[in-house]
């Protein structure tokens, strides 16, 4: 009988990297739920105007005053994306406690979440901003992510014994 293969260290705890992936996600997310929040640019450079800013030319205590009907809906909206990031977050983060952290294929695809919505969230962020900070940022996190992905690849896909 042969003997079972050494699980390496980054192989055993690889989900602990996306599990904090996720946790920082939650927090960012969670800053929809405050929207005067949107007058700081985390992924930008100091100085920088963020996407509400680019996007309307006012800061939001502006726009508040200017037009608080567009200000209050446009509230409700960052809340309700503020709800869909924080439960995206804790879909990932018990992904990663469970399936991942088992090794299971299934929660290995769906781990791939990570690094496309932080590629696709940053560089829409970097669209609206031009803040090449943003374009870092998005870059450090992917690797993150797909480092993450990609060291424990045995884990999630043996090789077939050969006969």
């Amino acid at each position: 009988m042969a003997a079972a293969p050494s699980v390496k260290l980054y192989e055993k705890y690889g989900w602990i990297t996306l599990f904090i992936l996720w946790a920082l996600h939650l927090v960012l997310s969670a800053r929809d739920f405050f929207p005067s929040l949107q007058d700081l640019c985390l992924g930008c450079l100091p100085g920088a105007q963020t996407p509400l800013q680019s996007v309307t030319g006012l800061t939001w205590s502006q726009l508040v005053s200017s037009n608080p009907k567009f200000a209050s809906f446009l509230a409700s909206t960052l809340i309700d994306d503020g709800i869909s990031g924080v439960g995206l977050a804790i879909f990932g983060m018990v992904v990663s406690m469970t399936g991942y952290k088992k090794g299971e294929k299934w929660a290995w695809y769906v781990s791939w979440s990570m690094p496309i919505g932080i590629l696709a969230a940053q560089l829409n962020v970097y669209a609206l901003t031009g803040s090449t900070l943003v374009i870092y940022l998005a870059t450090a996190f992917t690797l993150a992510s797909l480092l993450a992905l990609f060291l424990p690849y045995r884990q999630f896909f043996h090789r077939k014994p050969s006969r």
